[in-house]
């Protein structure tokens, strides 16, 4: 009985011996199994070298918008001719040009400071007659100077200028057929009422020229005005001619858009001394960029191949080792720098080499402002 009572324990020692080796095996190969890929995809996570070649390049960010040229006008004259307005001409006018005309009778603009304020005949003097007089010269129909005294020449030439319109030669010109205009030629615009079919009755609101104030204003979105800092200049194109602008104020429209207020870098007017090559419109749209990052021109590089030190020096690794650069601007994934030659070779990661990397930024640039390609990668 006793040696049945000891195989029976040996038995199940044997059991149990067995049972511990096998959950022994199975947890080494688990543990086996679960580690050798770790190690193996550590192994192979190491990133790729890749070379990069040092090009010429430039950096900066523009907004192409248009700017609007408003010019204010004034009503310079009042129709005092009755009937009904056979034809209305507004517009870029000149010395003489007919710019309406009532029943027969045309209305014509005059340069002159002095409005027109009655008939004009032999032996009348003063500032309106030498203003007539001065047209009838620019025309060709008077010879000598301008002095005010409305004499047999003058009325000589006034019944020439007649002629020529196809009136009745009468030597005098009534009150209503002149309209002086301060600076010609310009545009000028016509009251509501001076449009072809129109009878009138005379008192209308005639004539509206340019004060000559000039206001150039940038009209943006609220999204659009939110991408432009205070600092921003503004390159005003017309026609050949570029003028620098600057951002003086803002106020917001009726519609919730932005109304930039532009002047000279100086204060002065943006088109500075060219002003009167512009059209007299009471509005002009120009052409206009926005410069939001300046541009910058120079060595280009990865912006992943530059790295930064503890002390905020920036260093390329060349083929000669570390090289010590500074960076003028960076963006759109390159950087402009100082420090070594169109040419050089520098280190960047693979899959890195266009894309933005932790170049530091120079002052007043940022990455969205690439303007040059990127540095072609080269195998290593």
């Amino acid at each position: 009985m006793a040696t049945r009572r000891r195989g029976r324990s040996l038995l199940v020692a044997v059991v149990c011996l067995v049972t511990l080796a096998v959950a022994a095996g199975g947890g080494w190969w688990a543990a086996r199994a679960t580690l050798e890929p770790q190690a193996q995809a550590k192994e192979t996570a190491a990133p790729e070298v890749v070379w990069a070649e040092a090009t010429t390049s430039s950096v900066g960010r523009s907004l192409p918008l248009s700017t609007t040229l408003r010019q204010p006008a004034r009503t310079v004259a009042s129709n005092a001719l009755p009937g009904v307005v056979l034809s209305a001409s507004a517009g870029e006018v000149e010395q003489g040009s007919t710019i309406y005309d009532v029943a027969g009778t045309p209305v014509r603009v005059v340069e002159g400071e002095v409005p027109f304020y009655r008939d004009l005949a032999r032996k009348l003097t003063g500032e309106d007659v030498a203003q007539l007089q001065q047209a009838l010269i620019d025309l060709g129909h008077l010879e000598g100077s301008a002095d005010g005294d409305f004499g047999w020449r003058t009325e000589r030439a006034v019944k020439a200028w007649q002629k020529e319109l196809g009136q009745q030669q009468t030597g005098t010109i009534p009150l209503g057929e002149l309209v002086a205009v301060d600076r010609l030629p310009t545009v000028v615009q016509l009251g509501e009422s001076i449009v072809r079919g129109a009878t009138l009755g005379g008192g209308e609101e005639a004539v509206l020229a340019p004060t000559g104030e000039q206001h150039f204003v940038l009209v943006v979105t609220q999204d659009q005005a939110r991408m432009i800092p205070a600092e921003a200049t503004v390159e005003v194109t017309w026609q050949e001619q570029v003028w620098q602008a600057v951002i003086a104020g803002s106020e917001q429209d009726e519609f919730g858009n932005t109304e930039f207020t532009l002047t000279a870098p100086d204060g002065g007017p943006v088109c500075g001394d060219a002003c009167e090559t512009l059209p007299g419109d009471a509005q002009v749209t120009l052409r206009s960029e926005v410069v939001i990052v300046p541009e910058i021109s120079g060595t280009a590089v990865p912006a992943a191949a530059v790295h930064t030190r503890a002390d905020g020096s920036a260093y390329v690794i060349t083929e000669s080792g570390e090289t010590e650069v500074t960076v003028a601007g960076s963006g759109g994934g390159i950087a402009i720098v100082e420090g070594i030659d169109v040419g050089t070779r520098v280190q960047a990661l693979a899959g890195a080499a266009t894309a933005p990397g932790p170049a530091p930024e120079a002052p007043g640039t940022g990455d969205d402002g690439g303007t040059g390609e990127s540095p072609a990668p080269t195998e290593g």
